[in-house]
């Protein structure tokens, strides 16, 4: 499942690789969506009033909020302290007590952001939201939907409209923004022994804050689900590998959360290793890192880094960082292995069972690239080249452009084969040995157009190709038409029962199998044809046995993707 925001205004438009501009300026427009959000309030203007019967009391104080078409909300919710001055790149900490009524009737800063030198949002950004359906909510609660965002870590927030969800599924929906980029991810050893990591500190310290309050909202605080989409799919791996995330959710989605290259090659979009399938850096490596961050904003020879680093002025951090080390910044803009938040990464605490046992749904869409568009097939073979290098030839047999009916269709497959579908199997196969696990494809070929690709381009099933499922207005869809409809009712009765009693199930589908008894998936398709498919001829379809035999191990691909130099 794919559950996109809508950000008040985030761009993004980077490139490294064939097709790059095209596909950077496709995926600009995707994170700074169709328009401003109708509960954002522009600079200088007043936030809207509270209404009548909306005040409830939180553990930091009382707040108020609004209803808007039955439902209530309650927005900008601060659940920890501004992280600014001597908090940036510290763990949070809670929010300053509060006894007059705080209204919470406007979205909140975005954390800070963007694509070019100058950035947008702000350092002050931890904040929630809170919808409740219409009506009464059981003595129990109703189940809590808590969503994180997506955007690479390095984009993107929490301020969508959630209706949609909420009213079909009757649950209480939370979403969040955490420090992204170099503010939610740098490491220093000048920081302490487990810098970094302070996105996804924050993400906890948000669920921390839905099991203390939101009973006070309607919501049941022992029937908590994370559910997130590319980062926030990554985010929901690595808050099952975290121990400092026990106890702090009962259910989890993960939805595009395979999206790296698989052999960590530079591509069109800079993605910062990320995925749940990726070797992240360790704390020496991310240290070794952080210090090239250091020198570049001129604090290396301070007499003390950390008080220097805290200092920068948050434009000149964000330029210095760029895209992060991998792609000609500094500093570490996405998560890494400090210790203490993540030790290790969830392949390697699944091979133990380390790791938050709750029940998953997991998946992808059938064809997710996020590499190149080629339109022509020297532009296929030269990417093909550059991505795989000595597979190249083998590659180019195994997906040659002629069988395909475009290259860019030959590119997609080969792409999503590689990155996406192969590794999700994998991962399948190894959370299934520790928790119940429903896995999932996206077969949706002909998906709503996404503004944040061509839409000359046969995109396929693309990353996150059921956004528009959850969040009303996202992109500006056309309304689904009549077999897309049942599409999205069915994803979202899947999801909604799985929200209330762990397991996916609609009345328009085939009964959804466990993935460990079953050895099979959900194929998600339009008009009522979703069925499920077996695993092994989904592994056979995409050249599985092949991809899994070429994958790098996790000390290759750690050698691979983390040379520094001494």
């Amino acid at each position: 499942m794919k559950l996109f925001d809508r950000p008040v205004s985030v761009t993004r438009a980077r490139g490294l690789a064939i097709c790059a501009p095209v596909l950077a300026a496709a995926i600009a427009a995707a994170v700074a969506f169709a328009s401003p959000s109708a509960r954002a309030v522009s600079p200088g203007a007043t936030a809207p009033a509270c209404m009548p019967g909306t005040t409830v009391g939180t553990s930091s104080g009382p707040i108020c909020g609004i209803v808007v078409n039955g439902d209530s909300e309650w927005l900008g919710i601060p659940y920890a302290a501004p992280p600014i001055g001597a908090l940036r790149w510290r763990s949070p900490q809670p929010p300053v007590p509060w006894a007059t009524t705080l209204p919470a009737t406007a979205f909140a800063n975005e954390c800070i952001q963007g694509s070019g030198p100058s950035p947008i949002g702000s350092e002050d950004c931890l904040y929630l939201n809170v919808i409740r359906p219409p009506g009464p909510a059981p003595a129990r609660g109703l189940p809590v939907l808590v969503h994180i965002h997506p955007g690479g870590f390095v984009e993107g927030n929490g301020n969508g409209d959630y209706t949609l969800l909420a009213n079909s599924g009757d649950e209480v929906v939370v979403s969040m923004n955490y420090r992204l980029g170099i503010f939610g991810f740098l490491a220093d050893s000048a920081l302490g022994p487990h810098s970094g990591d302070y996105g996804l500190q924050d993400q906890q310290a948000a669920l921390r804050w839905v099991k203390q309050n939101i009973r006070s909202f309607g919501g049941d605080p022992a029937n908590v689900t994370i559910f997130g989409e590319s980062a926030g799919a990554a985010s929901v791996c690595d808050q099952l590998a975290s121990p400092t995330a026990a106890h702090l959710f009962d259910g989890a989605i993960s939805s595009s959360g395979e999206y790296n290259n698989l052999l960590g090659v530079a591509a069109a979009v800079p993605f910062e290793d990320q995925d749940c399938k990726s070797a992240l850096p360790t704390q020496a490596v991310a240290d070794h890192i952080g210090t090239g961050f250091a020198a570049s904003v001129g604090c290396s020879g301070a007499a003390d880094v950390a008080d220097c680093l805290r200092s920068v002025p948050a434009a000149d951090a964000f330029r210095a960082a760029g895209s992060g080390y991998q792609y000609g910044g500094h500093g570490t803009v996405g998560p890494t292995l400090n210790g203490i938040n993540l030790p290790r990464t969830l392949r390697q605490a699944l091979r133990t069972g380390a790791v938050n046992r709750v029940p998953i749904i997991t998946g992808n869409g059938r064809d997710e690239n996020v590499v190149g568009l080629p339109t022509s097939t020297t532009q296929y073979a030269q990417l093909v080249q550059a991505q795989y290098r000595a597979l190249a030839p083998r590659l180019l047999a195994m997906y040659p452009a002629w069988h395909y009916p475009s290259p860019l269709i030959a590119w997609r497959t080969l792409a999503a084969d590689s990155n996406t579908i192969c590794p999700a199997l994998v991962t399948d196969r190894e959370l299934a040995r520790w928790m119940p696990v429903y896995g999932y494809e996206i077969d949706d070929g002909n998906a709503p157009p996404a503004v944040f690709l061509p839409p000359t381009q046969a995109n396929g099933a693309y990353h996150a190709a059921d956004w528009y499922v959850y969040v009303s207005g996202l992109f500006a869809p056309p309304p689904p038409n009549p077999d897309e409809a049942a599409l999205q009712a069915q994803e979202i009765a899947e999801v909604s029962s799985f929200a209330h009693v762990g397991a996916p199930s609609a009345a328009i589908a085939p009964p959804w199998p466990l993935f460990k008894e079953s050895s099979a998936l959900m194929s998600f398709a339009p008009a009522g044809d979703s069925q499920v498919i077996p695993a092994g001829l989904i592994a056979a379809t995409h050249h599985c046995g092949f991809w899994d035999r070429v994958a790098p191990g996790a000390d290759d691909r750690a050698t691979r993707r983390h040379r520094i130099s001494s």
